[in-house]
């Protein structure tokens, strides 16, 4: 740790709930309470309490702002009889008020956002009689010397930003964050974009598709007045791979050669929401050629390997992109390079097919030990056709409400819970998992490798799996408990590697496999559903509980279909 990151490690910002007031608390001054939005999107409240309050770059502010966008004394918040004001010291880059540049000064009131170089702060004025009396008093002479240091590395959000990570609390924990209006609202965005993507893009997609994707989303969320896509060439020079105008036509400009350049060299994401006055870049240079007003940039990253970068920009003054925008083009940053790195990794295994050590690692993600040798001695058919297979099918209950309340990371630790248990015990029944589906399993019993009691396995499964994780989830917060649902059935169906000659997946279809899924989707929590063909497989098998259940209807079906549900297994 060098001494930048030693001296930032120190600053532990209090929680909203031990917020301090600085200044003198005399019964003709109001307190005031600033929610400080970070450009990381961290947030920290504090109280003040002053007929001025000088904010700016400048060690002796009493909010000390350290960015190069914030002038040494950037603006004062003045009380003016029971009203605050805030007015600009002819600051460099601006004083912002609700996304307005003030002249000079203008009056605030409660819920204004006032905007200084990339931080913004949450204006609430309170009532100093409201205050805990434990919060009113204490020496700020030392704390005015702490600083908000703005410095979004790479390294440092790799640590808070994964497939579906927190990417707003630190990993320490001991930052809280504020709930407000505007960070529960791009938050819940956020994580709902990030999960639909998830979703897309594990799916096959050569090169050209994950970019095209990328870009669509890039313009669907932030709608720029362009977007480009670089990527880095064998010899670590950055070359547009996809580039796109607003109107789809007309001539593309160049990108920021020194936004492009800080990005690669010093790995670091950039926003700024006034290109033409940041000093971060040159005069000359084609940000103020072109006349580019915001600017929003990410690499496409991997764990320590930089792949490329994804570039926009806007020309607009109003609209700029928030903070919050750059965690989420960082986080697409990501999931861009690992599925990048995942369309390379399949064409690399197609390229090496003849080693066989790399064949078996890849296929045991899929098929059991024993499935996975008889594939390599060429026992087992994974040509396409007709068999009679049983289909088990899982998923979270509510899981989409989960998604809304619960942090990425927390999210993160259900998925893999969840996963790997269904994966564990799928597998020590010699099934074959299909895939995961976001927040659900399909898992095949039959084939390839064909099994007499089929039925009996997949039952056996969905018991040992239910039983596992309500054992599991116990050591969960009660806020990420969750439960799941099981449906399985029983028919022909065709089951076989799909695909192109570029890309194959093992996987089944038919009438039998969608019964399956909507049986389980009319299943209650941890109730286990089998539909009649299944259960036709169990009658003359001892150790199972089955009760007949009202038929209920499919969708899809016209007709009602006969249901059993298994409670449970009967000791021998």
């Amino acid at each position: 740790m060098n001494a930048e990151e030693e001296f930032f490690a120190s600053f532990m910002p209090a929680p909203v709930m031990e917020s301090v007031s600085v200044g003198s608390t005399g019964s003709n001054m109001n307190t005031f309470h600033l929610t400080i939005i970070r450009p990381d999107g961290q947030q920290v409240g504090q109280y003040f309490s002053s007929n001025q309050t000088m904010i700016g770059r400048h060690e002796k502010c009493d909010l000390c702002l350290m960015d190069s966008m914030v002038s040494r004394n950037h603006c004062l918040i003045l009380q003016e009889g029971q009203r605050f004001v805030a007015k600009d010291l002819d600051s460099r880059n601006g004083t912002w008020v609700n996304g307005r540049r003030i002249k000079n000064r203008r009056h605030i009131k409660s819920g204004d956002v006032i905007q200084i170089g990339p931080f913004r702060l949450l204006f609430e004025p309170q009532d100093t009689e409201k205050i805990p009396l434990e919060s009113q008093t204490l020496d700020m002479s030392q704390r005015r010397q702490k600083v908000f240091l703005h410095k979004q590395e790479t390294g440092t959000v790799i640590e808070s930003i994964g497939i579906i990570q927190d990417y707003i609390s630190e990993a320490t924990g001991q930052i809280q964050k504020v709930s407000t209006g505007i960070g529960k609202e791009l938050l819940s965005r956020n994580l709902l974009t990030l999960y639909r993507m998830v979703e897309e893009l594990v799916g096959p997609k050569d090169l050209d598709g994950i970019l095209d994707y990328i870009m669509d989303q890039v313009f669907e969320i932030w709608k720029p007045s362009q977007a480009t896509i670089l990527l880095l060439d064998k010899d670590r020079q950055p070359v547009p791979r996809k580039q796109r105008t607003a109107e789809r036509e007309g001539i593309v400009r160049p990108v920021s050669t020194t936004i492009l350049g800080q990005i690669l060299k010093d790995r670091v994401a950039i926003l700024t929401d006034n290109a033409l006055e940041d000093p971060r870049f040159e005069m000359g240079d084609s940000v103020v050629i072109d006349g580019i007003r915001s600017v929003m940039a990410a690499p496409i990253w991997e764990d320590q390997t930089i792949l490329g970068a994804i570039y926009m920009d806007r020309l607009d003054v109003v609209g700029g992109f928030l903070s919050e925008d750059l965690d989420l083009l960082t986080a697409i940053g990501h999931q861009t390079a690992v599925a990048i790195q995942r369309s390379n990794l399949m064409e690399r295994l197609r390229e090496e097919a003849i080693k066989g050590a790399v064949i078996r690692q890849n296929l045991r993600r899929f098929h059991s030990d024993q499935v996975v040798e008889l594939i390599m001695k060429g026992a087992a058919d994974l040509e396409v056709k007709e068999t009679v297979a049983t289909i088990f099918f899982c998923d979270i209950v509510d899981f989409t409400a989960l998604c809304e309340c619960c942090a990425p990371r927390d999210l993160q630790e259900v998925l893999n819970l969840f996963c790997k248990t269904v994966n564990r015990i799928v597998f020590d029944e010699q099934g074959t998992l299909d895939k995961f589906i976001g927040d659900a399993a399909l898992a095949i019993f039959g084939a390839p490798l064909a099994h007499q009691d089929a039925p009996v396995r997949a039952v056996r499964s969905a018991l040992r799996i239910r039983e596992a994780l309500t054992e599991a989830v116990k050591d969960l917060p009660a806020s990420l408990r969750f439960r799941v649902r099981y449906g399985i059935n029983t028919g022909p169906a065709i089951v076989g590697n799909f695909g192109s000659d570029e890309r194959m997946d093992y996987t089944i279809l038919g009438h039998a496999v969608n019964l399956a899924s909507r049986i389980s989707q009319v299943a209650d929590p941890d109730q286990i559903l089998i539909g009649q063909e299944t259960f036709e497989g169990l009658k003359d098998v001892h150790g199972f509980s089955i009760d007949r259940v009202r038929s209920r209807p499919l969708k899809g079906l016209r007709t009602k279909m006969r249901l059993f549900e298994v409670r449970g297994s009967v000791p021998d």
